[in-house]
């Protein structure tokens, strides 16, 4: 009896293991776009153009150099990077005389600092900004009528097992990810409004969510958004943006709540329950930050 009893116990504890081990390889941390100091994982990771990567186990700390950024005048270490807190995908640029990038050459490394890995080059290529499914995205200056513009982005997926690369949409530059979900819009240097898509990376489907939207995110299982249709309108006292979700093929929209900005402001930032916010005074000489509760449509001055 002993004896079988001893077996059933070691049969449960292998088990039990079993299932531990699944389940932590199920909660690895996904990849990520990061382009300043962030916590990925058990590490802080960043990168600046001019230095190199760093990784530290601290917040404060000012980190272990793990990359020295090439020191020649056209060749530059871009500081986004994408990693999943174990490895580190990264590019470094060379640039030609006309401002736009000539190549791209992009590594993987391990936040060790060991097993750096050159994986490719990718012709005008201006950044590495995401990953899924052995798949990488990156950006490239946009071609147009016959040359590349250095102002404007294109993006493509990157095979890391056939080295083949394939457009994903041109004026499309990734904000943000969530597994095999991507939200981009135009890089422009504008604020908005601006088209905002998703990119269904499974499937390859691309949706329009908002054509004059900023500030998209995902939270909750949908897409969190300003709707600045309203924001420039001629007449002051209907200036408006309002807060809006999404399913993630754009579908089910619905208004959370719809802010007055007769001088014009900005979106702060979008939460599930409120959105922070500041409106510009009538001289422009100031702004004033103010949150918005969407189930009680409460506003409430508020610091930046």
């Amino acid at each position: 009896m002993k004896k079988y009893l001893k077996k059933l116990l070691c049969t449960i504890f292998a088990i039990s293991m079993l299932l531990v081990s699944a389940i932590h390889v199920n909660a690895a941390t996904p990849y990520k776009a990061i382009y300043e100091k962030t916590k990925v994982g058990s590490y802080y990771i960043w990168a600046t153009y001019n230095k190199g990567i760093y990784v530290s186990k601290s917040k404060t700390s000012s980190g272990k150099k793990i990359v020295t950024a090439p020191s020649t005048s056209n060749t530059r270490l871009i500081h986004q990077l994408v990693t999943n807190g174990s490895k580190i995908y990264y590019g470094v640029e060379k640039s030609g005389s006309d401002g736009c990038s000539d190549y791209m050459k992009i590594y993987r490394i391990d936040v060790s600092g060991k097993n750096k890995i050159y994986i490719g080059k990718v012709s005008h290529g201006s950044n590495v900004s995401g990953y899924y499914n052995g798949k990488l995205f990156v950006e490239r200056d946009s071609y147009y009528k016959g040359s590349y513009d250095p102002t404007q982005a294109d993006t493509y997926s990157y095979d890391l097992s056939t080295k083949k690369l394939s457009l994903v949409k041109r004026g499309f530059k990734i904000d943000q990810q969530n597994g095999k979900y991507i939200l981009g819009s135009p890089y422009t240097g504008d604020y908005g409004p601006l088209p905002i898509h998703l990119y269904n990376a499974s499937t390859k489907k691309i949706y329009k969510i908002s054509s004059t939207g900023a500030n998209a995110k995902f939270l909750n299982g949908k897409i969190y958004y300003a709707d600045l249709k309203n924001l420039y309108n001629e007449k002051a006292s209907s200036r408006k943006v309002s807060i809006k979700t999404s399913s993630y093929t754009g579908s089910n929209q619905k208004t959370l709540c719809t802010i007055k900005m007769e001088n014009g402001g900005y979106i702060v930032d979008i939460t599930s329950s409120y959105v922070k916010y500041g409106k510009n005074n009538k001289d422009y000489s100031s702004t004033t930050y103010y949150k918005c509760y969407y189930s009680s449509g409460k506003i409430v001055k508020t610091t930046k």
